[in-house]
């Protein structure tokens, strides 16, 4: 017996035009605009300069994704260097697959 639940969304895209959006890169993107904003506010009131977080996410949030895509693709190798697999389809980023300890490491040397 289910006590609470949220239902899943009956599709996960939205359209701007010809560009597809997907809900889980929307929340990423929200999420990454979001810890800005609020990481740069407590910055600022521990006598921080205004901008920095901007700054240092610039760099962080690519070597993040480039991170996360590398951790997946290394992990799950067979899916893109098996028998039968094309290996540019480890490029293909919009099929999915991110790896958060890859994120969170290749986004720290951005940082």
């Amino acid at each position: 017996m289910d006590l609470a639940y949220i239902p899943s969304p009956s599709h996960g895209v939205l359209y701007l035009g010809p560009v597809p959006l997907r809900g889980y890169a929307f929340c990423i993107i929200i999420g990454v605009f979001v810890a800005v904003w609020y990481g740069n506010r407590r910055w600022v009131a521990r006598g921080g300069r205004s901008g920095t977080v901007a700054d240092i996410a610039v760099w962080a949030v690519p070597f993040g994704l480039v991170g996360g895509r590398l951790y997946h693709v290394i992990t799950d190798y067979q899916l893109y260097f098996g028998e039968g697999r094309d290996w540019v389809d480890a490029f293909k980023i919009w099929e999915g697959g991110l790896g958060i300890w890859g994120a969170i490491a290749l986004g720290a040397v951005g940082a």
